[in-house]
């Protein structure tokens, strides 16, 4: 810091008093920080600085002796008045009908009064179509359902009558072979041995026929006869074996193969049906759970657009006075307020309906006072339609994260302080009403400071103007420390008693330095 120059004899002198430790974030937090950096004279605050007030506001006071002081820290935003609890209002319509009918904002509504009737000519004609479709997918869906019965019903009975021609072929097989089989052979097992014991009947007989012949009983022929008699017996016994021979080697397999065969046609074309039958089923079933979802869907859309149709006239579900959604926070700012023939986005606020038996106010707090607002604090409320009254408040919340500050000032950021009110009860407020917070967020005890206009700002170091021998004013470096809107409290620089000038110099008053 560089060296001051020694004040005239009338002023004290300079001491240099003990630095005190304090937080960095209250140096650049507050609103004073602000214009004294800007060079920008502030009002003065009310309270235990009131000297300082006093001394500042005299145009004719130029000098401030410096002396200690205790001043509250306080941070002074604007914002809205709100109902502690409101209903909000907001369009069920989708799209941007327009507003055809609205209520006067201010007025005083029962339950059950209309508030808002939108436009609905577009609505209707969607109904319309829609209810068309709806008819259309309705009948769709009972062909499907109708056709997938009829299909069902015959896939049984398909199913039914191959299932009939399997058993059946599956019972001649067993009938084959238990029954027709085992009686075949039987028939020809007896037939061989019937040939086989007439043979030996022939053999007999001849034997006894050429004894008989030999003996002269019997005649040439009838010898003859009995030799025949043997030849067609052993023809009739070659007969039988071949034939038993036959049935076993070929009869039987040929039949065996005919049987079975019959029944594995028989199960493939009761597989065939039944895959087919499934395949159809699938297919009908699926055309009609598309039918079915089409007609839900478009009862769906009805129904939306039903309900859109209802909630195009608004009705008051309570009392309450009505208020605007764009009069409230930053919707004030747009250039399209809430009015008949406005369009309307879907789920934007209309309105408000308030309850005004407790009211609060909603402060836009610049981001750079988080780290100072807190639950709890104190505030100072007035409000711009009651001049002269002031309201006194608490911090309730605030909101966790900030917000932009809007077209006007894209590059601030805010948080919101709400304040409860309660003794406003009785003071005939009304949402929306502009308002002035100064919320208390610290305190400042027996330190030196002086009025904001003191200290001047030239990039990171600030200064103050004190007096300087033949009429000129000096340059003196400054370190400071917490600051409300009226003073600032030095840490380092001045020591009490000393004099400090209330304004800018004017061309040729400062002392240049040797």
């Amino acid at each position: 810091m560089s060296t001051a120059p020694s004040p005239p004899a009338s002023a004290p002198p300079i001491a240099k008093p003990r630095r005190r430790g304090v937080p960095a974030r209250w140096i650049v937090g507050g609103l004073a920080l602000l214009a004294i950096s800007s060079g920008t004279l502030f009002a003065m605050t009310r309270g235990s600085d009131a000297a300082a007030v006093d001394a500042a506001s005299d145009t004719n006071v130029e000098w401030y002796t410096v002396a200690p002081r205790s001043f509250d820290l306080t941070v002074t935003e604007s914002g809205d008045l709100d109902a502690a609890q409101r209903l909000e209002i907001k369009s069920k319509v989708e799209g941007r009908p327009v507003i055809i009918s609205l209520v006067e904002e201010g007025a005083r509504v029962k339950a059950g009064d209309v508030l808002v009737r939108l436009d609905t000519e577009a609505l209707q004609t969607k109904i319309e179509e829609t209810v068309l479709q709806v008819e259309k997918a309705r009948t769709d869906e009972i062909f499907a359902r109708r056709g997938l019965e009829i299909e069902r019903n015959e896939a049984k009975s398909t199913q039914a009558a191959a299932e009939v021609e399997l058993a059946l072929a599956e019972l001649e097989l067993a009938k084959w072979k238990q029954g027709d089989v085992p009686q075949t052979r039987r028939e020809l097992n007896l037939a061989l041995q019937k040939a086989q014991r007439q043979v030996e009947r022939a053999q007999r007989d001849f034997a006894i026929s050429q004894e008989l012949y030999d003996r002269k009983f019997i005649s040439l022929n009838d010898l003859e006869d009995s030799e025949i008699d043997q030849l067609d017996a052993a023809d009739a016994l070659q007969t039988a074996e071949l034939e038993l021979a036959v049935y076993n080697d070929y009869t039987y397999q040929t039949e065996e193969q005919q049987k079975r065969s019959a029944v594995e046609q028989a199960r493939a074309d009761l597989e065939k049906i039944t895959a087919k039958n499934a395949s159809e089923l699938d297919r009908l079933s699926a055309d009609l759970d598309g039918k079915r979802q089409t007609l839900t869907i478009r009862e769906e859309r009805l129904r939306k657009l039903n309900d859109q149709y209802a909630a195009s006239t608004i009705v008051a579900p309570r009392d309450g006075v009505v208020i605007y959604g764009t009069s409230v926070g930053r919707g004030r700012w747009r250039g399209d307020p809430m009015a008949e023939g406005r369009q309307v986005r879907y789920n934007e606020t209309i309105l408000f309906l308030p309850d005004v038996s407790e009211m609060i106010a909603n402060l836009s707090v610049a981001e750079a006072y988080e780290p100072l607002v807190r639950t709890g604090q104190t505030v100072r409320v007035t409000v711009d339609a009651r001049p002269g009254e002031v309201f006194e408040g608490v911090v309730e919340r605030t909101t966790p994260l900030t917000e932009s500050g809007g077209w006007l000032n894209p590059g601030q950021r805010e948080f919101t302080a709400r304040v409860t009110l309660p003794g406003a009860n009785e003071a005939d407020l009304s949402p929306a009403m502009r308002c002035t917070g100064e919320i208390t967020v610290g305190h400042v005890e027996d330190a030196l400071a002086v009025p904001v206009q003191a200290v001047f700002t030239e990039a990171d170091q600030h200064f103050c103007y004190v007096p300087a021998p033949g009429g000129y004013v000096a340059k003196r470096d400054l370190d400071i420390g917490r600051a409300s809107e009226s003073l600032v409290e030095i840490t380092d620089g001045l020591a009490a008693g000393d004099r400090v000038l209330l304004r800018n110099p004017r061309p040729g008053e400062v002392r240049q330095q040797p």
